[in-house]
Parts: structure tokens; sequence; C-alpha cells
């Protein structure tokens, strides 16, 4: 192989990444790409914590600004259960405390026992 042909291949590759890299730069500019997380902005939509109901529900709070929502998330769709918690987690770069620990199954009020006699609803058509 002659150095011509080393040389070639090369530049071939330092051209193709150098498009590559271009065409990466435009789609930053013109908004192709959420950089809000790399730009240091902070996020106002996260999941706080999620848990699992049975194999087709879960039970998820999501936090958007300073308010923590419950929902019941199916397959059939989602229910908003209770809206306007406080934030029970303490941020640091906030400076907020913690708020004091409160049960869940108090603040849903009777949606456990909806649930439980839907369920039992449920079995009991399918027995008959």
């Amino acid at each position: 192989m002659l150095a011509s042909d080393i040389f070639r291949v090369i530049f071939g590759l330092v051209a193709v990444l150098g498009m590559i890299g271009v065409c990466a730069y435009l789609a930053r500019k013109t908004g192709f790409s959420n950089l809000a997380t790399a730009a240091g902005k902070k996020r106002r939509l996260s999941i706080s914590e999620m848990l699992p109901l049975d194999a087709r529900r879960r039970l998820a709070i999501v936090r958007c600004d300073d308010q923590e929502y419950l929902l019941v998330l199916g397959a059939s769709g989602e229910t908003v259960v209770a809206t306007g918690l406080e934030p029970s987690i303490a941020h640091e770069e906030d400076g907020v405390e913690a708020a004091p620990a409160h049960n869940l199954l108090e603040e849903l009020g009777g949606f456990a026992k909806k649930l439980r006699d839907a369920r039992a609803g449920l079995t009991k058509k399918d027995a008959a």
C-alpha cells in the first residue's frame, strides 16, 4: 500500500468525522435535540416514586414544580388520585426542610377499599 493511499484513507476518515460534527452542531442550534439538562436548566417534571399495584396498574408520585400528584397508571388510562401533595423530600439546593412523614392510605381515603371491592366484584362475576 502506498503512502498516498494511506493519506487518502486518513483524509476520508477525518472528512466523515468532520461532517458528523457539523451536522450535530447544526442539529443543536436548530433545536432538534433536547439539551435542557446539558445546558444546566433545572427540570420541572420528574417521577418521585413508583409502586406496582398489580400486573397492569402502577401508583406513581409525579412532581411538577413544587407540587406532587398521585396517579394511578394503567393500560386503560391514567387517574389522578390526589393533587397538591406537599413534597416530602428535602432538596439541598433549595434549602427546604423535609415535610413530616404521612400515611398515603389516609390521604387516599377509601381508594384502597374501593379497589379491593372492585376486584372482589370482578372475581364473583367470573365465578358465576
